[in-house]
């Protein structure tokens, strides 16, 4: 994942899979709980709506992914969308990677966790759609590249993109933002 300053880039895409709700205050059902935050129910209640909200802090260290497949596993089973399983597992494991990676402010060449910064991972379920969201502390928003199968990294956003539903990016204030994916 390559980025610029959010400042510089809201408004364009960095590729055809970037979704246009960057910065879109009209944009779908999920940005407005992205924007304002996903406070979850860690009890998996919903409201009235059917709407479902849980949020975890993952810290910043290598395990991070692999903690955020397991608790999508668990979430997923409860949710009845078991099904979606194996997708949302890579897909949230490449999003907590890349905040990791290139989500901090300091450095980018920084280690994995050098910063400190924990990520937060979000899923949010409303009927039969799903949005799994990650935040970092990065102003810098990701930019899809042509992964080169020769190297070990630079395939992320490649696979979001090819088994998420649609995904996209959310600055969120006073810094920051959420890569999110959907799947139906």
């Amino acid at each position: 994942m390559t980025g610029q300053p959010a400042q510089e880039s809201l408004g364009r895409t960095a590729g055809e899979e970037m979704a246009a709700e960057v910065g879109d205050p009209n944009g779908p059902w999920w940005v407005p709980i992205l924007r304002n935050g996903v406070r979850g129910r860690l009890d998996g209640r919903s409201d009235r709506r059917g709407l479902d909200i849980l949020c975890w802090s993952l810290v910043a260290q290598s395990g991070a992914p692999a903690i955020g497949r397991e608790i999508c596993g668990g979430v997923l089973r409860e949710w009845g969308m078991a099904g979606l399983t194996g997708d949302v597992q890579l897909v949230v494991s490449e999003l907590i990677t890349n905040a990791l990676r290139h989500g901090c402010r300091c450095s980018p060449a920084a280690a994995v966790g050098a910063c400190g910064a924990d990520v937060q991972l979000g899923m949010v379920r409303w009927g039969g759609e799903l949005i799994c969201a990650v935040r970092d502390e990065s102003d810098r928003l990701p930019a899809r590249r042509e992964p080169d199968f020769m190297l070990e990294s630079g395939r992320g956003l490649h696979l979001v993109g090819s088994f998420a539903r649609r995904w996209g990016v959310l600055p969120t204030f006073p810094s920051g933002k959420y890569v999110w994916a959907l799947f139906a």
